[in-house]
């Protein structure tokens, strides 16, 4: 018995009506992006080439991956990795997807490592909360003379982070350490010349109205307490005893959180406090000296 072959067309045309029956967001793109995946190529190219007959084994994987993000399981997961600052960094279930709003927060960090440090060959950054690792990743690529330490409560976080600084080549400049929040000095880091951190900073009462993609990452790394302030509160009060003097803190929050993150390290004596902006115009970043 032949089996009917299915083109590039037929195959988007017909997962896109599946994502659409389970009302995922941007149904068209989303499969687009999956047979991409699937064929190794770009979505353009993809698209340009509809009539194309795809392999069983090829539309069995396409398929697979639908039916997965018809779960509303976030894209990331689906296809195991995350574009982040120009490195794919592999992430699963047990780790937040990495934003681009974060991306903003690796750029200030640079802007500081190179306008006040840039003569320094022992540049120490402690990554707090590291997830996936990817913050200390692109930092680590992108400052060459810095030594990266990377904290988080989660061994499955911290062993996927350790896999993706080996797959990218920067297991030499990033130490892994298993801790809560600033306590690193039994970890070889008592001074760190940056501190930089993507806390949980969702109020609690709010995660439950968020997508169900949002729902399958890891609790821990959305919730921020009542007031979606409790991390980062505990990061501000502790950030002293890691940095040195002069030192530079530099956190992401909530949109909205921008007046209290201020008064908060301003009432903890930091100095230089400001708030930068996403590429949407919204406050989302503060960078403040101890």
């Amino acid at each position: 018995m032949k089996v009917k072959s299915v083109s590039i067309s037929e195959w988007l045309e017909k997962a896109d009506d599946f994502l659409e029956k389970r009302q995922v967001p941007e149904t068209r793109a989303n499969a687009e992006f999956l047979l991409a995946e699937v064929l190794g190529v770009g979505r353009s190219q993809m698209v340009l080439s509809g009539d194309r007959e795809l392999s069983w084994k090829q539309g069995s994987h396409f398929w697979e991956m639908v039916k997965a993000r018809g779960k509303r399981l976030p894209l990331a997961y689906v296809i195991g990795y995350q574009p982040f600052c120009g490195l794919d960094v592999k992430v699963t279930p047990s780790v937040l997807v990495p934003r681009p709003e974060t991306e903003g927060l690796v750029e200030e960090a640079v802007k500081v490592a190179e306008s006040k440090y840039p003569l320094s060959a022992n540049l120490h950054i402690l990554d707090v909360g590291t997830g996936s690792g990817c913050i200390a990743l692109a930092l680590a690529k992108k400052l060459s003379k810095a030594m990266l330490y990377a904290t988080d409560l989660s061994d499955s976080a911290l062993k996927l982070a350790e896999e993706n600084a080996v797959k990218l080549g920067l297991i030499q400049r990033i130490r892994f350490l298993r801790e809560d929040l600033f306590k690193p000095s039994a970890g070889g880091a008592p001074w760190a010349d940056i501190v930089v951190s993507n806390p949980p900073y969702i109020p609690t009462g709010e995660i439950d109205n968020l997508s169900p993609e949002v729902h399958q990452e890891p609790f821990m790394a959305l919730d921020g307490g009542e007031s979606g302030m409790e991390a980062i509160k505990a990061i501000a009060a502790d950030a002293p005893r890691v940095l040195k003097p002069g030192g530079y803190l530099l956190m992401e929050f909530m949109m909205g959180q921008g007046v209290e993150v201020k008064r908060q390290l301003d009432h903890l004596g930091f100095s230089e406090i400001r708030l930068e902006k996403d590429l949407q115009g919204v406050e989302r970043i503060v960078v403040a000296r101890r």
